[in-house]
């Protein structure tokens, strides 16, 4: 029979306190009551598997959090990955044997990196990364050995999940058959470390962007994370290159200034380097990908489950690189890296359609970083502008949106929002605008492109109806405005082409890009009011 519980804040307090500061946000406890086990009644009850973390739990003041309101997600080690590790790591036998500050500040480090403030069970689980990051602020990776199925979860590329899913009032334990190893090394470090990877290393050092890429955060305090696509020692053999001198003769052969950013060995590294975490998971079905190289992306296309990097577009003798899967998806403190299966030189890609989903495209929600509904402040997005800036925005996310992606961004009540696109190939364009207008919008706008005003003014308020009463493509055309696409459906199956509000502004026929590089869509407002905005859409004009 099950009994009742009621812990006791004051109780629970004196105890954090007394082993560490109350600031670390692990230490916390509350009133809670409850007819079923907390997770730290449920790993005290599995002594058989787990009870030496349980002990690390003792050790480090953390256990009492595990018995307090909260949802985390508890991944434990087993008794043996314990034992394994403090051997390896400090020679001792037991718990009890580790007294050292350094030895409690890394038993700390192992809790905050094994947990989660969210409570995820392996249904939940993608192949890549895991959507929240742990107490330490790194992102865990979930990999489907075998072909996948629960008793076949890999954490990290290398520890098991032997047991899965098991689940408590205030969390969900998974029993690993290793211990995780915090992350420590950054990016070039790992790489370096690795020994695959010798002469890439040596270009990233000769370069500047070595130190670069160790950043842990960004000017603003938030973390920083990066990808890296690089080629092996062993892809680079394949290409007669065995050396660092061997990659600047083919590059650089008269010029040895390779932080010169306009050095073309230079410019070949940071080719290689995006500027955010990039699991192959995370990487899109179909876009350019922005890297270090300023105004130059990679091409990315999956089709299947084949990776493409960097199709050629010709139809003659088409080509393509993806990644040694074996050899990537490797995470580390401040990112990600993969390896190449062909030298990657910069890609200049043709005109090419694309849809700029002004959620779904940026950095902080692919992340998580920023979810529906929260309003946040200017400079919280790194493409995103508005004024006022005392003026917080969001996001509005919902399968029964007949939107792209099932989102819209609320655009009401702002002198004028800036949007920074994609990289975009250099060609002509046609530049299209859609959001959720008619009844649901208040709103008129000029646009401007990179500064300057293009096109007719953008009243958000108009109606398929009042543009024409049978919907005529024609008519709307010559009044400039389409349907919206077909395809963008909600989970009903209702499609924006029939929508009386959601049709597509035509803001210019005649955009002319010169340049490989992203550009900023200006919305100035001529009357306020709100717009849920859905995507901006670049068609090529031959």
């Amino acid at each position: 029979m099950k009994k009742f519980r009621l812990i006791l804040l004051l109780v629970a307090a004196i105890l954090v306190i007394a082993v560490e500061s109350c600031n670390d946000k692990l230490d916390d406890t509350t009133y809670f009551t409850t007819t079923t086990l907390t997770l730290a009644e449920t790993l005290e009850s599995m002594p058989d598997d787990v009870s030496m973390y349980v002990e690390v739990l003792q050790k480090t003041g953390y256990l009492n959090a595990f018995k307090s309101y909260g949802s985390y997600t508890c991944f434990a080690p087993n008794n043996a990955a314990v034992l394994t590790y403090i051997s390896e790591r400090w020679g001792a036998s037991s718990i009890s044997e580790l007294t050292s500050d350094e030895q409690i500040e890394g038993l700390k480090q192992i809790v905050k990196f094994h947990t989660l403030a969210t409570k995820k069970f392996t249904s939940s689980f993608d192949e890549g990364r895991l959507a929240d990051t742990t107490y330490t602020g790194d992102y865990l990776t979930a990999t489907f050995a075998a072909g996948g199925g629960l008793q076949d979860v890999l954490i990290n590329k290398t520890a098991k999940i032997t047991k899965p899913d098991v689940s408590s009032d205030n969390g969900v334990l998974h029993v690993l058959d290793q211990l995780l190893d915090p992350f420590t090394d950054m990016l070039p470090e790992a790489m370096e470390k690795s020994g695959k990877y010798t002469i890439f290393v040596e270009a990233l050092r000769q370069t500047g962007l070595y130190d670069f890429l160790l950043t842990e955060y960004n000017a603003n305090g938030s973390r920083a994370f990066y990808t890296i696509f690089a080629e092996t020692d062993e892809v680079f053999a394949a290409y007669n290159i065995n050396s660092f001198e061997d990659l600047a003769a083919k590059y650089s052969p008269d010029d040895t200034d390779y932080s010169d950013k306009q050095n073309e060995l230079y410019r070949f590294i940071a080719y290689h380097a995006v500027g955010s975490f990039l699991y192959t998971s995370d990487l899109p079905d179909e876009a350019f990908v922005s890297t270090v190289l300023e105004n130059n992306a990679l091409k990315v296309e999956k089709s299947g489950n084949v990776l493409k990097i960097n199709e050629t577009e010709t139809g003659v003798n088409d080509t393509w690189l993806t990644l040694i899967t074996a050899a990537s998806n490797n995470p580390v403190r401040n990112g990600v890296y993969h390896s190449l299966n062909k030298m990657m030189d910069i890609f200049i890609p043709l005109a090419k359609y694309m849809l700029f989903d002004v959620v779904s495209d940026q950095p902080e929600v692919q992340s998580k970083a920023i979810k529906a509904g929260s309003k946040v402040a200017n400079g919280s997005y790194q493409y995103i502008n508005w004024y006022p800036e005392d003026l917080t925005c969001r996001y509005l996310a919902s399968s029964n949106y007949t939107n792209l992606n099932y989102n819209i961004w609320d655009v009401g009540s702002f002198v004028y929002m800036e949007f920074v696109t994609p990289v975009l190939p250099k060609g002509k364009y046609e530049l299209l605008a859609c959001a959720n207008g008619g009844n649901s919008a208040r709103g008129i706008f000029q646009v401007y492109w990179d500064g300057e005003p293009i096109g007719s003014v953008w009243d958000v308020r108009t109606k398929m109806s009042s543009v024409s009463s049978s919907g005529d493509s024609i008519v709307m055309e010559a009044a400039g405005w389409r349907h919206g696409l077909k395809w963008i459906t909600n989970k009903s199956g209702t499609s924006q082409y029939d929508s009386n509000g959601a049709m597509r502004r035509v803001i210019t026929k005649e955009l002319l890009c010169p340049v490989q590089q992203r550009h900023t869509i200006k919305l100035e407002t001529i009357k306020s009011g709100g717009v849920p905005l859905d995507y901006f859409e670049f068609i090529p004009v031959n």
